[in-house]
């Protein structure tokens, strides 16, 4: 629901305005299988996998009384989404792997709205209810190296090719509020099709026995191609880089602190993020972290985060921690745009979330296999004790 008010100097009242007031209803259904197979053969592993996807979306628009006055459906079809892991073991310190997936990042529902939002008269945002979801191929070819205790050195060649890429999409029309007056209409749209590659290296250094730091560069270069009708093809292309390091200090017993800082540059297409907001992770309103931009670019943003954590064992052998932790401790995240066309230029800024402060705890009941609930990755082996800031951006 999002109701806009228009101060009455004669009554003294706030007054709903209607044409600029929202309240909307939804449903949606996803309907999912999957299945795994892992085995060994000698120095290989192999884990192979199929997950099978279909899903609908009911949107509804709301007058005044309740009543519905528009409603829009998508119905997205049976799709399959095959992946495999393949690894082979050098030795006990050094392996070579060989990945494929195919993944779907369905639209979320402000995405696919198409009741426009006059909040802002100057960037008026209405959803796009033909919207396809995007489809992903990704390959992915690494060396690991754990060259000695508590040390890890990961080499990662990626190459990543999405059809269908949701994207933003800036454009001129009549405005509804101004009769004869035209304005900005932001609104999202599919690309033709999308490629990411580059190369990723994630170092894990235990620095002393109180200090372990995870440093990671990814340096790749994106290309976007889009076709609009009654328009020229819109087409952008970037190399840029992303680079993160993150600090884990043990102060005392059971007691640790995190430090966590990045950077991205100057680029059209983050290499881990889709333009949809499902399926790949939630999606905020109209977008709220970095899209993909087939008019422009997003411009170079960073940020710290920080976390306090304690950990916890009780004489019955469970154990627990209890983790405080603060998102963009400087407030520096700003998430920043810029397109262009033959008849405007336009910069965006938002950020996507306020500063956070967040307190966590928990509990460890027993003893679990965690391989039965998420298949092993390398990368997440580098994490350096991520964990501690996840809740945060």
């Amino acid at each position: 629901m999002q109701d806009q008010f228009r101060y009455n100097s004669v009554t003294g009242n706030y007054d709903l305005v209607p044409l600029i007031s929202n309240k909307y209803k939804y449903n949606d259904q996803v309907y999912a299988a999957y299945t795994t197979y892992t085995f060994k053969v000698k120095k290989w592993s192999y884990q192979l996998g199929l997950r099978a996807e279909s899903s609908n979306y009911n949107g509804t628009l709301l007058n005044a009384k309740g009543a519905d006055s528009a409603s829009f459906k998508v119905e997205y079809p049976l799709s399959l989404f095959p992946s495999a892991f393949i690894t082979y073991k050098i030795n006990d310190k050094q392996d070579y792997q060989i990945n494929y997936s195919r993944r779907i990042n369905r639209p979320n529902f402000f995405q696919l709205m198409p009741f426009p939002d006059y909040s802002d008269p100057q960037n008026i945002n209405v959803g796009n209810a033909g919207l396809n979801p995007e489809f992903t191929n990704s390959f992915e070819m690494s060396w690991n190296n754990a060259y000695k205790k508590g040390a890890n050195f990961l080499v990662t060649g990626f190459f990543k090719y999405s059809t269908n890429l949701i994207t933003r999409y800036v454009y001129r029309d009549a405005n509804a509020l101004i009769p004869g007056d035209s304005a900005f209409f932001s609104t999202y749209i599919n690309a033709n099709d999308a490629y990411t590659y580059g190369l990723e290296l994630t170092n894990k250094i235990p620095v002393n026995k109180w200090w372990e730091m995870t440093v990671n560069l990814n340096i790749f270069n994106s290309k976007i191609n889009a076709n609009v009708p009654g328009q020229a093809n819109l087409s952008q292309e970037q190399l840029s880089w992303f680079g993160k390091m993150n600090n884990t200090f043990k102060v005392a017993k059971g007691w640790s602190i995190q430090l966590s800082g990045d950077y991205q540059a100057k680029t059209v297409l983050p290499p881990s993020s889709g333009g949809g907001g499902r399926g790949g992770g939630g999606g905020m309103m109209f977008g709220g972290g970095p899209t993909s931009g087939a008019q422009g670019y997003n411009l170079p943003r960073y940020g710290v985060d920080m976390a306090i954590r304690k950990d916890f064992t009780w004489k019955n052998g469970r154990t627990g921690n209890l983790t405080l932790s603060m998102n963009d401790l400087f407030r520096t995240q700003l998430f920043q745009s810029y397109s262009e066309s033959s008849f405007f230029t336009q910069t965006n800024q938002r950020r996507r979330d306020p500063q956070v402060l967040r307190l966590n705890f928990s509990y460890r009941f027993g003893k679990f296999d965690a391989s039965l609930f998420k298949r092993k990755n390398t990368k997440a082996d580098q994490s350096g004790g991520m964990d501690m800031m996840q809740g945060g951006r």
